[in-house]
């Protein structure tokens, strides 16, 4: 059970390291509207992803413990669209351009939570995302306490790496190893996901 929460956690972890939608709304947060208006941004995106965890475990809570053929079929698409990404992310081959900085704005805090919470609801594979790493715990037939445990944890490390991230990418140094190193994160996003899809299609 531990193992299958780490294998979990490390793919949840990958996929924020991996840049994607909300990495570059955070840039641009960060680069032009200033650092309050970024932490706006964070804050409006870790409730969104909470908000979305919330929602698919309310939609596994309805279905039967014992299984059935809905929930073989929805671990099928969980895990194929874990398959389906993770082969993705392995196989691109994309460069990171990002810009050397800008004048520093000051955004409110208020509109950028405004703007985290509304690119991140809005993102149609958020709630699959979860939904596939949930379903995994659920499958390993993890207790109420851990799917807690784990949409905490989950909500807590978005909310941390996002403001560290904000502050990072103010520092040239970061941003110059970040472009490096994409398409070593995108390997080992891809593989945690590969992973943990064929798990999923596998236990069917």
């Amino acid at each position: 059970m531990l193992a299958l929460f780490l294998l979990v956690a490390s793919t949840h972890f990958a996929a924020l390291l991996s840049p994607g939608p909300d990495f570059f709304l955070l840039l641009r947060a960060g680069l032009v509207k200033g650092l309050r208006h970024a932490d706006g941004c964070v804050a409006g995106i870790a409730l969104a992803n909470l908000l979305s965890m919330l929602v698919v475990l309310l939609a596994l809570s309805l279905l039967p413990e014992s299984g059935g053929p809905v929930w073989q079929l929805l671990q099928l698409a969980g895990g194929g669209y874990f398959v389906w990404i993770g082969s993705r992310a392995l196989l691109a081959q994309r460069d990171l351009a990002l810009p050397d900085g800008a004048a520093q704005g000051q955004g409110r805090w208020w509109s950028g939570f405004v703007e985290g919470l509304l690119a991140s609801s809005l993102n149609p594979k958020l709630p699959i995302f979860y939904a596939g790493l949930f379903g995994v715990l659920r499958a390993a037939a993890m207790p109420a306490w851990g799917m807690a445990f784990s949409m905490g944890w989950m909500t807590l490390v978005v909310l941390i790496w996002d403001m560290a991230l904000v502050r990072l990418l103010g520092h040239p140094r970061w941003r110059e190893w970040l472009q490096l190193r994409v398409r070593v994160l995108d390997r080992l996003c891809g593989a945690l996901l590969l992973a943990l899809g064929l798990w999923l299609v596998v236990s069917v």
